[in-house]
């Protein structure tokens, strides 16, 4: 991961959270990415028109619902709020402007069981009416570890959601109002582009809550437990569909492990550089002034005289 990070404990850890996970829901309607299978769960891809996608519902007491699951990870590499600034205005830049998140389990067998499960819910798009061609999911790896990634643009075309409200970003997402200043009238922040983040604490009575957190506090090295839901948006090909795994949600479980092996780099550091001052002792500086012997031009003036007189000398022998 890096330096100093222990990345034993952090995927002990992280094999914990998964199989506490798998036992208990306290997530609502979310469902561990590893305890869900879409053929056996009655899951349905049903296509939507704002914006055009297939997603997965399935029945509720409410009527049709989206369909989330939770993966626990350990963050491995981000692009996360808050944004300040924006490198620019132009429409094609704007449209793809995203929050970011890839997790690796740092070669946890759990976590690659969850991971497994991708393939099933990619086969439950791909038997879907109207679907010719589906791109699957490639997360790519870390450091050799298979990985999970989920991201969720900051706006929405707004020719797509004609019927939708816009939904204003808050400060711990667009503090500068960069992102509303970028924002024009061609787009729009749906649901679909709003990611919570929050923070899981367990209370002394072993009650389980979630409170909110900025998303500036996740860092590379943090064990998460990142919501998402599976959406497949049509490419300009008829029956041509790309599957993103979109962000909802982040929480975080645990910063521990990061924020021990900041520590363990700060005290090396400092040992480090007083063994280096005691390495490098320097005579200091005592004398205030220094004199400095500088090269005469011209011959001395006896040297001179004599020249001279031998000079004469020859002038009178000549004569």
């Amino acid at each position: 991961m890096f330096y100093l990070y222990n990345s034993d404990e952090a995927r002990t850890l992280l094999d914990s959270y998964i199989q506490t996970a798998d036992q208990y829901d306290d997530r609502g309607n979310s469902r561990t990415l590893g305890g869900t299978s879409p053929q056996s769960a009655g899951y349905e891809v049903v296509q939507f028109m704002e914006p055009p996608s297939l997603r997965i519902v399935r029945e509720s007491q409410d009527g049709p619902e989206e369909v989330t699951v939770t993966i626990p990870g350990i963050i491995c590499d981000k692009t996360l709020p808050p944004v300040y600034s924006l490198a620019s205005h132009k429409f094609e830049h704007v449209r793809y402007l995203r929050q970011f998140i890839r997790l690796t389990g740092l070669g946890s067998e759990n976590f690659k069981k969850e991971c497994d499960m991708f393939k099933h819910f990619e086969s439950h798009f791909r038997q879907a009416p109207g679907v010719n061609n589906l791109e699957g999911f490639d997360f790519g790896q870390f450091e050799g570890n298979v990985c999970a990634a989920l991201h969720a643009r900051y706006f929405t075309e707004r020719r797509f959601v004609r019927g939708q409200s816009n939904i204003p970003f808050g400060p711990e997402i667009d503090p500068n109002d960069a992102l509303a200043a970028a924002q024009g009238t061609k787009f729009i922040r749906i649901e679909d582009n709003v990611v919570q983040y929050s923070k899981k604490v367990v209370t002394d009575n072993g009650r389980v809550q979630y409170e909110p957190l900025s998303p500036a506090e996740f860092k590379e090295g943090d064990i998460v437990e990142a919501t998402g839901t599976f959406v497949a948006y049509p490419e300009r090909k008829r029956g041509d569909y790309v599957l993103v795994f979109a962000l909802r949600s982040l929480t975080m479980l645990s910063s521990a492990t990061r924020e021990a092996a900041k520590v363990k780099l700060k005290l090396k550091t400092e040992v480090d550089e007083r063994k280096a001052a005691r390495r490098k002792k320097v005579k200091r500086p005592t004398a205030g002034s220094l004199k400095r012997r500088y090269i005469s031009y011209g011959a001395p003036s006896a040297l001179q005289d004599k020249m001279r007189l031998d000079g004469q000398d020859e002038m009178r022998l000549d004569g």
